[in-house]
Parts: structure tokens; C-alpha cells; sequence
């Protein structure tokens, strides 16, 4: 009977311990932190058609989503009589002075010689797109067709992940930006340095001080 009485102590005390050993399980939450996607953005559109309008719409997209210079390519047909290696130069000269007065600071461009076909502004430049964390899907009924049957697949959190990926001005910014000066940090540190150590006088100077009993006597 003793022996019992010990037995059911013990398998009541490796219960209890059981219980408090370290559990988990897997997050309903999302954790992940949006994506940033590299690619290359490529348009062409004939010369005629080209407007101050597309022109500022090319300029506002680099400047968004562009991670290096503009590449732009006129071709054009040098057999033509109405549109020769010289009316390309000065089309495509136009097209670099317009952009740069929208902003673009960094053009490359040439003039590209083809057989036939009228003459066509091509433009490409890489990019980067700010996407949703991976593996994350908006939610059951937001906007994919999916239903209530497939919550348990969602993390929370996702589809505001999502929304605000898209809302990423410049994407690349995700990256980080390494266009510091290395000395920057070193004449920060050396101007804090002068005021931790000179003596207060010092740095106030002559400067007269004003009591609020100055001001009310006025």
C-alpha cells in the first residue's frame, strides 16, 4: 500500500513537471518583413508619340523605383530621307535635356541604326518593387476569391503588410543606403567631444542673460 501511495506521488509530480516544460507552437501571426524585388523595367514607344507627358511619367517612375542610370536608345532606319542619323541625334538630345530638367540626373543614351520600321524611343532602367513579407496572401474574402475555409492558412497580418508594401515610395530604401561620408561619424563625435569638455562660460560667450523680471518691468 505504501508502495502504491509513492508510485501515484511520483507519476503526480512528473505531470506537473510536464506541464511546465517549455512549449510552442507555430505563430498565427506574420513576422516577416516586406520584400523588396529586383527587375528590369523596359518601355518603348515610337519617337512621334513621345510628349512632355510620357517624359515626366518616365521621370517620375525612376526616380521611384530606379536603382541605376536611364538607358535610352533611338532607332532608326538610316536608309530613311525623312528621318536621318542627324534628326535622331537632335530628337534624342531633346529627350536627355527634357528628363534632366525633370530630375534625372543619371542618362546614358545612343542612337541605334535598324532596317525599316519607324523610329522608336527605347527606354530601360533596373528597378526594385516593394512586395508583401514571404508567404504572405491577403486575407479569405479580401480580394483573391479565397473563403473562410481557408483562414486557417492566413497569418494575421498579412494583408496590412501587403497594403503598405505597396505604399513604399521608393523601394529601394528597404535596402538601406550606404551613401554616407565614412567621416561622418568622426565629426560628429569630435563636435560633442568640444562641448562635453569646454566650460560652459566658455560657450555662452557674452551673452546677456534675460530675467522674466526684465521683460514684466517693461
Amino acid at each position: 500500500m505504501k508502495n502504491t501511495k509513492v508510485i501515484t506521488v511520483l507519476l503526480i509530480g512528473t505531470s506537473l513537471l510536464a506541464g511546465c516544460a517549455r512549449q510552442s507552437t507555430p505563430s498565427m501571426m506574420n513576422t516577416s518583413l516586406p520584400r523588396v524585388a529586383e527587375e528590369t523595367t523596359m518601355d518603348q514607344i515610337p519617337v512621334e508619340n513621345v510628349s512632355e507627358g510620357y517624359l515626366y511619367k518616365v521621370a517620375q517612375n525612376h526616380e521611384r523605383y530606379g536603382t541605376n542610370s536611364l538607358m535610352l536608345s533611338l532607332s532608326y532606319d538610316p536608309s530613311s530621307k525623312s528621318y536621318d542619323a542627324m534628326k535622331a541625334f537632335q530628337d534624342l538630345a531633346g529627350f536627355k535635356e527634357s528628363l534632366r530638367k525633370m530630375g534625372v540626373s543619371s542618362i546614358k543614351a545612343e542612337t541605334v541604326k535598324t532596317s525599316g520600321g519607324v523610329p522608336t524611343l527605347m527606354v530601360a532602367y533596373d528597378s526594385s518593387t516593394a512586395l508583401a513579407p514571404e508567404g504572405c496572401r491577403n486575407m479569405p474574402g479580401f480580394d483573391d476569391g479565397l473563403t473562410t475555409h481557408d483562414i486557417a492558412d492566413y497569418k494575421f497580418g498579412c494583408s496590412v503588410d501587403t497594403m503598405i508594401a505597396k505604399q513604399i515610395y521608393r523601394p529601394s530604401d528597404l535596402k538601406g543606403n550606404d551613401a554616407s561620408d565614412a567621416i561622418d561619424g568622426r565629426r560628429a563625435a569630435n563636435v560633442t567631444e568640444y562641448y562635453r569638455r569646454v566650460e560652459q562660460n566658455e560657450v555662452e560667450g557674452d551673452l546677456n542673460r534675460i530675467q522674466r523680471s526684465d521683460i514684466q518691468g517693461q
